[in-house]
């Protein structure tokens, strides 16, 4: 059988799902030591900040005492202060400070998602405990591009992760010549690996290494004219429904050992192109979707190993109740 065989007999792709995952929340640019972000997260909301330490944080939202948002609190030192009556919430979620003077009442408790920084971005794991390493790209590339994709997609965020997966879609929308090396398929607990011969022509004719982290990021590792290129879109379910995008593109340094700033930017302005590109042929497919697993042939084979991938991931919300 072949190795992207699909099961004709696993579950049905759940559409709402929120996943034990690394999620990109903000831009590590948009954080300075002391600034708050509000965030729509898994449903509800969350607090970012980075701490006077420079540590980034992210944390339910809504103060334990009476339900203010602490977007519009302070950072104090290495904890974060409500603006309503001041209680104050350290790195464990803790409350250790009521100013009225009262003990500090054991439930209040903030839900604590571990967070990270990794390729220019926030993120953080919807669970207590992370399960796999945050995305990144390996060596890592000596010229970073990072922004957001500038369109909220009106979808699950798995279902746009689970587009990866579409080589039909890649050939026919994207207009790439596209094939995948059976060979390469790898899949691990939490991520799933695989290599596609592409041509596109902003980057020609190129082998891109893949890799699926959770279901929540894709990470492409490719050659171009002997320099390594890198690209990754990730996605933070902001509803159930709806998702913001964070992009990160990549150069590796030049072999022969040359160094050339103006070069290096025209190269990562024409990844910056093709990932914009996809993502606005996208758009109005993804803003209008109602995905379902429906009538699959031949040619949808890999996307059916996505499908089973995705679905195994396990769908939970462990703040729910303290930022919803």
């Amino acid at each position: 059988m072949s190795k992207v065989a699909g099961d004709s007999t696993m579950a049905n792709f759940s559409r709402n799902p929120f996943h034990a995952c690394w999620y990109p929340v903000a831009l590590s640019s948009e954080l300075a030591p002391g600034d708050v972000r509000g965030i729509p997260f898994l449903g509800g909301r969350v607090v970012v900040y980075r701490t006077e330490q420079g540590e980034p944080q992210v944390r339910s939202a809504y103060c334990r005492h009476l339900g203010a948002d602490l977007s519009v609190g302070q950072v104090v030192g290495e904890t974060i202060r409500c603006l309503f009556h001041h209680w104050r919430y350290d790195r464990s979620g803790k409350c250790v400070e009521v100013p009225a003077g009262d003990p500090p009442p054991p439930a209040a408790r903030l839900f604590v998602f571990p967070t990270v920084e990794s390729l220019g971005i926030v993120w953080a794991f919807n669970g207590a405990e992370p399960t796999y390493d945050v995305p990144a790209f390996g060596d890592g590339p000596i010229a970073l591009d990072v922004f957001r994709n500038p369109l909220t997609m009106k979808v699950a965020s798995d279902t746009v992760v689970l587009n990866s997966f579409d080589i039909q879609h890649f050939r026919v929308v994207h207009k790439l010549r596209m094939d995948i090396d059976e060979s390469t398929v790898e899949r691990e607990p939490h991520r799933f690996r695989y290599a596609v011969d592409v041509f596109a022509p902003e980057l020609g004719a190129v082998r891109q290494d893949r890799i699926v982290w959770g279901v929540s990021a894709i990470t492409i590792k490719s050659v171009r004219d002997g320099r390594d290129v890198y690209l990754m879109h990730a996605l933070c379910p902001n509803e159930a429904n709806r998702a913001s995008g964070f992009l990160a593109t990549g150069i590796g340094p030049d072999p022969s050992g040359r160094t050339d700033a103006k070069a290096d930017a025209e190269l990562l302005a024409i990844l910056r192109g093709y990932s914009l590109r996809l993502i606005a042929e996208d758009a109005p497919i993804f803003d209008s979707i109602r995905f379902e697993r429906g009538c699959l042939t031949r040619s949808d084979a890999f996307l059916t190993v996505g499908i089973d991938y995705i679905a195994s991931f396990p769908e939970v919300r462990p703040a729910a109740g303290l930022f919803d």
